[in-house]
This record gives C-alpha cells, structure tokens and sequence, in this order.
C-alpha cells in the first residue's frame, strides 16, 4: 500500500506502458470493443485508459482509495466499474473474457491468485501480466553507473545494477504460477525494448514511487533523490534510460 501514500506522485511519476502490449492484447487475447475486461491492481489507471479506448467494459480492482480516487476521476464512464479492494477479497461477477495485471500480480498471494483469476475467466479467455522492468542490464549507461554509487552509499545491501536480475525476467517462475492449477495453458513471453527520457524532476518522480525509495529514512530519502537529479543534471540536464516490458499471456483452458 505504500503507493498509495502518494498516489498523485505515482501517478506523475511511473510512465505509460508501450502501445505494442496493448497491440499484443488486442492481437492474441480478444481486447476488442464490448470485451469483458478485469484489471487488477490498476493504480491511478495506467493501463485502464487504453482498455476503455479499445472499447472494453473494465472491472478494475484496486486496494488504494487515493489511487483508486484518481482512476476514477480520469476514466469515469459506463464502461468502467471501479472496485476498491484487495482482490483476494473482491466480491467479482466472473465471466471475463480477459484477466489483466499491470505491474501488480507479484503483489497477489502465489498460491491462491491462479485459482480464483482462472474462475473468473470464462473458457477460451485469457490472462495478461507485463510489468515494466526500469532499467536494462543488457544496454549499460553512464547515468546508471553512477546512480550504483548511490546505491552503494544508502542502500548497500542491493546489488549492483550489472549484477541485478528482475523477478519478471524468472520465466520458470511465472510460467509455474500462472499454469497452477490447470486453469490457463500456452504460456507466452514478450519483451518489448524501449526507452525513457528522464530529466531531474521525472526521475525523482519515478524514485519516489519505488518502495525501497519510499523506505528509506527522512534524510537518506532526501540525499538519494537530491543525487539521483544531480547526475541528471551533470549529464547535460536528461538521460535515455533503458526500459523492457516483460508481458505473459495465457489462455483459460
């Protein structure tokens, strides 16, 4: 719940996710006009404003009355239900035709999310999780090497960004959770290669919702974000910071 302490930063601060995984959805997993859509863990709407242009009927869950507050005023409509909850408690209509998690299905309990996602989705639908991975290590920078000093300085317990490996890149992982069960089956794995131009100000933004960030005591806080834009700004005032968007599909057996 940590972002929703401040969901107008957050809102600010994280980026929208690549037009190619909606083209994905639309392409493999029946986002079309009148689709019956259920978003999980949707924020402050990242997401839900692209399943509404495609024309879907949106459920969306979402734990956080300050973020859900400003889904709601962005995206209000007939075709949006907002629900705020947590979703192992959410009282749902089932008969979806698709099962959406954007950046949220690592937050759900492992052993027991599988199981109801599955009885929500009628057979033949399907279940999308992506997340976007802030950073590659694959595509090293002068602005992330210098922001491991910072790391190393205020949080030294975290690996160096060289050496980090993301949850969402663990495809044995997800693919293991997301066929639990038997519900869903066809696994799919996209990567989608991007970029993000960040200033001093977008990047502090985008820190301040990083849980690790949030945690941090008052002062360390402080130093880390005043030296996050620092570098920005030694490095002539933006930086192109590598993105992956890593997206899994499954379809409901």
């Amino acid at each position: 719940m940590s972002f929703n302490t401040d969901a107008t930063t957050y809102r600010r601060g994280r980026p929208p996710y690549p037009d190619a995984v909606f083209d994905l959805l639309t392409d493999r997993c029946g986002l079309r006009p009148g689709a019956r859509v259920l978003e999980i863990g949707a924020g402050s709407g990242l997401a839900t404003g692209t399943l509404l242009a495609a024309g879907a009927h949106v459920v969306a869950v979402e734990p956080g009355a300050d973020l859900a507050a400003i889904l709601f005023a962005e995206h209000a409509g007939d075709h949006l239900e907002v629900i705020v909850s947590d979703f192992e408690s959410a009282d749902l209509p089932g008969g979806f035709d698709l099962a959406v998690a954007a950046t949220a299905l690592h937050w759900l309990d492992p052993d027991t999310s599988t199981g109801k996602i599955g009885r929500q989705v009628r057979p033949g639908g399907h279940l999308a999780a992506w997340w976007n991975e802030f950073g590659d290590v694959n595509r090293p920078t002068v602005f992330r090497d210098r922001l491991d000093e910072v790391y190393h300085d205020l949080l030294p317990a975290e690996p160096g960004y060289r050496a980090s490996r993301s949850h969402v890149l663990d495809t044995d992982r997800w693919r293991a959770q997301l066929t639990a069960g038997g519900f869903f089956e066809d696994v799919q794995v996209e990567i989608i290669e991007w970029q993000q131009r960040l200033t001093p100000q977008t990047a502090r933004d985008l820190w301040s919702t990083f849980p690790n960030i949030i945690e941090l005591a008052p002062a360390a806080h402080t130093e880390f974000l005043d030296r996050l834009g620092g570098i920005i700004d030694d490095l002539g005032g933006s930086v192109e910071d590598p993105r992956l968007t890593v997206v899994y599909t499954a379809r409901r057996a």
